[in-house]
């Protein structure tokens, strides 16, 4: 293994522990992708709508998808499995994560049209339920797949942000075409993230 390996799962882990565990379950916050909807309904400037703006809205125009390498703390338990290269070609069912998205903006929304007392508390149970299914479904598909990042290409809703803006990223692979010898190495890197 490189050093970069144990450099990237070394940040996996002390980012996304510190997002998990301290903001999540100590302060409460939902750092999901219903926690950013909730904040931001709510206008309020808390840790899920600055992490979202700053990761995963506009800090991929910099780095690109570096989120789902670097600090997202699904994948931290999924890269743990035992398949860093996906064996199957990529499923065509990515349309998936857009339910996935339209499905947290929905619940959100429905709390506030329907005015639900206690509302910060469902965003934590929601927090907490959502981690669960996100870990649960995250194994079975990478299982099932024999690749741990199926989650990340099927089912995230926040590839919905990160995929569209990182085509514009300052740090994008480039690639020149005058050099290439169509040995496929590019698609497999770019194919085995998000």
């Amino acid at each position: 293994m490189s050093a970069h390996f144990y450099a990237r799962r070394a940040a996996q882990l002390l980012v996304g522990l510190y997002m998990l565990v301290y903001l999540g379950f100590i302060c409460g916050e939902n750092m999901q992708i219903e926690g950013f909807w909730y904040y931001l309904f709510t206008g309020v400037f808390e840790a899920a709508t600055i992490h979202y703006a700053v990761a995963k809205i506009f800090g991929p125009l910099l780095f690109g998808r570096g989120w789902c390498g670097y600090a997202c703390w699904t994948a931290m338990v999924l890269d743990f499995l035992p398949y860093r290269v996906p064996v199957a070609p990529r499923k065509q069912i990515g349309w998936i994560r857009y339910i996935t998205f339209a499905g947290s903006l929905i619940f959100v929304s429905a709390l506030f049209f329907a005015h639900v007392g206690s509302i910060e508390k469902i965003m934590f149970w929601a927090f907490i339920i959502g981690n669960v299914i996100y870990y649960a479904v995250g194994i079975i598909l990478s299982l099932a797949f024999q690749d741990n990042r199926a989650f990340c290409k099927y089912i995230c809703p926040i590839t919905v942000f990160l995929k569209p803006v990182s085509y514009f990223s300052l740090l994008r692979i480039q690639c020149d075409k005058s050099k290439c010898v169509s040995c496929g190495k590019c698609k497999k890197s770019v194919s085995n993230g998000c």
